[in-house]
């Protein structure tokens, strides 16, 4: 407030809102999942939805070139909605709901993670007695790893304008077909670099999402 406002009593200024996003998804906003098609799948797919109305706590921003950019909105219950645009246009929604972390103890613990013939860019991955075959690495012949894709990440929670922090990705996508489903269940894998000394490895379980399975406020 300026002083002007402090002698003549005027009302503190309120705090800016978040512009909305792809499908009006925004910075403390919320977004409810229906749950419906997950209870249907039962246990064909590895993971459930987050109930109810999830905030919106945080949102994470990627430019990928050529117009292309990711977003992703983190909810409350460890998942995230991630739309992928193009010049402005949607492309796809995925819906991820983190399955499992774990913390590389140094940079060297790290670098086995990313190095060549790795995890990360195996061309298949098992979890749970699932098989999901490697998604990216177009051009990789045969059974060949493939270098995991690298993009960084602006991480924006108290302040739509200013970054909270920034991290790079080393990430890997795969996918498996479940036919009674006639859908794909996807795994995102990616090592997170943070900054000195500060790294994570996630799996994240998800699924390709319809504006219509989300209700937006």
């Amino acid at each position: 407030m300026s002083w002007l406002g402090k002698l003549f009593g005027s009302k503190p200024e309120e705090a800016a809102v978040a512009p909305s996003g792809p499908l009006g998804l925004r910075l403390k906003g919320a977004v409810a999942v229906d749950g419906l098609p997950f209870r249907v799948a039962g246990e064909r797919l590895l993971f459930a939805p987050p109930e109810g109305n999830q905030l919106i706590e945080a949102w994470g921003e990627v430019e990928l070139g050529g117009g292309s950019r990711l977003h992703r909105y983190y909810l409350t219950d460890d998942a995230f909605v991630q739309v992928s645009t193009t010049a402005g246009q949607i492309d796809d929604v995925k819906l991820f709901v983190f399955h499992e972390t774990v913390n590389p103890a140094n940079q060297a613990a790290f670098n086995d993670w990313v190095k060549r013939g790795s995890q990360i860019g195996a061309v298949h991955l098992d979890i749970a007695g699932k098989r999901y075959d490697r998604v990216w690495g177009e051009g990789i012949a045969g059974d060949a790893w493939a270098p995991p894709i690298v993009f960084d990440e602006k991480v924006y929670g108290e302040d739509f304008r200013t970054p909270d922090y920034d991290l790079t990705h080393y990430a890997m996508l795969y996918q498996r077909h479940v036919p009674e489903l006639d859908r794909y269940e996807y795994v995102l894998v990616s090592a997170e670099d943070y900054g000195p000394d500060e790294y994570c490895v996630t799996f994240s379980l998800g699924v390709d999402v319809s504006q219509a399975d989300l209700t937006i406020t």
